[in-house]
């Protein structure tokens, strides 16, 4: 079952943008989105891939190869 955060698409754009580094207010702004949203996408992440912090997320995004790189 699809989750409401991949259903609107915005799990991978902000997975990737979070591995480069960019803070809850860039991500939403480059992707028209609220801080809001994008706090509960990365709560969400951090709870279902059992992730103890932010940083090792973004770390896990940095080492993950993304076919889709469109948010530069």
């Amino acid at each position: 079952m699809r989750v409401y955060w991949d259903r609107i698409g915005t799990l991978g754009p902000i997975y990737r943008l979070l591995g480069r580094g960019f803070n809850d207010r860039e991500i939403a702004n480059k992707l028209n989105l609220t801080e809001s949203k994008v706090r509960e996408c990365v709560y969400w992440m951090l709870q279902s891939f059992e992730f103890p912090d932010r940083c090792e997320l973004a770390r896990d995004a940095v080492g993950t190869n993304h076919p889709l790189q469109r948010y530069r």
